[in-house]
C-alpha cells in the first residue's frame, strides 16, 4: 500500500472503517458458502458408489447345533473316612500330589492295637499246636471225641480273634485306593483322626464327565456311542472330544428333561474339574446345500432376497430359505453355486447400483 493511500486509509472516519469491515466479512463468508458447497456435490457424487465385499456360493454342509451347559467332574473320587480312629503319626502326601493305589497315605498310632495283636497272635499258635498234639492223641485213642472237639472249636475262635485284630491293625494304615490326585488333606501329625469327617479325598481325573440334560426336541437325536463336541473355554479355544455314555429314556422326576452324562479323557490334563463346559449337540445336518452367511439375506418390501453380482450389475434376487443356524442360511432356491453374493454392503444397495468390490 502507497503511502498515500495508507494515509487516505488513516483519515478514514470511524464509521466508515466499521462499514469497510463489515463488507469485507459478508463477502469472506459468501465465498465460503459457495466453495462449501461445490465440495459437498462431489461428496454427494462419491456418496452413491457403496463398497461392498462379497463370497461365491458353494455347495457346503449345514449344521444346526444346540448347546447344553454342565460342570466338569471326576469321573471317579474319593472322600476317606478311616476305619478306626486315633493319633496321626505320620502324613506321607501332599496337596495335589498324584498317587497310586495302594499308596500309604498316612499312619496312626497303634500301641494299643498292637497289644490285642499279638495276644491273638500268640493265641492262635497256642491253639494251633494244641489242635495238633490233640489231633495226634485222638487218632491213637487217647483222647475222646469231645475233647477233640473242644481243640477245634478253640483253634476256630482262636483264629478269629487274630484275623479281627489283624484287621484292626491295618485300619491304623490309611491306603489310597484309587490312582488319582489329593485334592484334600483334612489330618495333621498328632491330630486325632476322626470317622466323622473324610481325611483325605482323591480325585481321578484322567477321565472327565458332565452331567446336563436334553428336552424333548433333542431327545431322538442322539445315542449313548455318539460323539460330541465339548468347549471349556477356560482351557482351550479348541473344542475336545467327549462321548455320551448314559441317556436317560424318561424325564427326571419333576423335570421334563433327559439326564445325560458325557465323558471325555483328559489325556493333557488342561482341563481341571469344576471347570465350567458347553457340550454342543448337533440337532440337524444338511448335506449337499448352498449357505449364505444368514446376514447377506435382506428383507425388502415383503420380499426374501439376495444381493447378487451379474455382469457387473447389481441383481436382487428372491430366494427361498431353508435351514438357519445364526450364522449360515441354507439358499433352497434363487441361487445357484458359482454365483456372486454381496455379503458386507448390501442393505445399502438397490438394483443397479454402483458399487466399489474391497477385500
Amino acid at each position: 500500500m502507497s503511502k498515500k493511500k495508507f494515509d487516505s486509509f488513516r483519515s478514514m472516519s470511524k464509521k466508515k472503517k466499521f462499514v469497510l469491515a463489515v463488507v469485507i466479512l459478508i463477502v469472506a463468508i459468501g465465498a465460503f458458502r459457495v466453495i462449501s458447497s461445490k465440495l459437498e456435490d462431489k461428496t454427494a457424487v462419491t456418496s452413491d458408489v457403496v463398497n461392498i465385499k462379497v463370497t461365491t456360493a458353494a455347495i457346503t454342509t449345514l449344521e444346526s447345533t444346540s448347546p447344553l451347559t454342565g460342570r466338569l467332574e471326576p469321573v471317579e473320587e474319593v472322600a476317606l473316612i478311616p476305619k478306626a480312629m486315633g493319633e496321626v503319626t505320620n502324613v506321607y502326601v501332599e496337596l495335589g500330589q498324584k498317587v497310586a493305589k495302594g499308596t500309604v497315605l498316612f499312619d496312626m498310632d497303634k500301641t494299643q492295637v498292637a497289644t490285642t495283636y499279638n495276644q491273638a497272635k500268640v493265641a492262635l499258635n497256642d491253639a494251633s499246636v494244641n489242635l495238633s498234639r490233640t489231633e495226634t492223641l485222638f487218632n491213637e485213642g487217647a483222647v475222646s471225641q469231645q475233647q477233640y472237639e473242644a481243640a477245634k472249636t478253640t483253634y476256630t475262635v482262636a483264629k478269629e480273634a487274630y484275623t479281627f485284630a489283624s484287621d484292626s491293625m491295618n485300619n491304623y494304615v490309611v491306603t489310597a485306593p484309587i490312582d488319582g490326585y489329593i485334592t484334600s488333606i483334612n489330618v495333621n501329625a498328632g491330630a486325632i483322626a476322626s470317622q466323622a469327617a473324610p481325611a483325605v479325598t482323591i480325585a481321578n481325573i484322567d477321565k472327565l464327565e458332565i452331567d446336563t440334560s436334553l428336552s424333548e426336541a433333542l431327545i431322538n437325536k442322539i445315542k449313548v456311542g455318539d460323539k460330541v463336541d465339548v468347549l471349556v473355554s477356560s482351557a482351550s479355544d479348541t473344542p475336545f472330544t467327549g462321548t455320551v455314555t448314559a441317556l436317560s429314556p424318561a424325564p427326571a422326576a419333576g423335570s421334563l428333561t433327559y439326564p445325560m452324562k458325557v465323558t471325555l479323557d483328559n489325556v493333557t490334563t488342561s482341563i481341571k474339574p469344576g471347570m465350567f463346559a458347553e457340550v454342543v449337540i448337533t440337532s440337524e445336518k444338511t448335506e449337499n446345500v448352498i449357505a449364505l452367511p444368514s446376514s447377506a439375506v435382506l428383507i425388502k418390501s415383503g420380499k426374501t432376497v439376495v444381493a447378487v453380482i451379474e455382469d457387473g450389475k447389481v441383481k436382487l434376487k428372491d430366494v427361498v430359505l431353508g435351514v438357519d443356524n445364526g450364522d449360515l442360511a441354507e439358499i433352497k432356491s434363487g441361487v445357484k453355486a458359482g454365483d456372486t453374493i454381496v455379503i458386507k454392503g448390501q442393505e445399502y444397495l438397490e438394483e443397479n447400483s454402483e458399487f466399489n468390490i474391497i477385500e
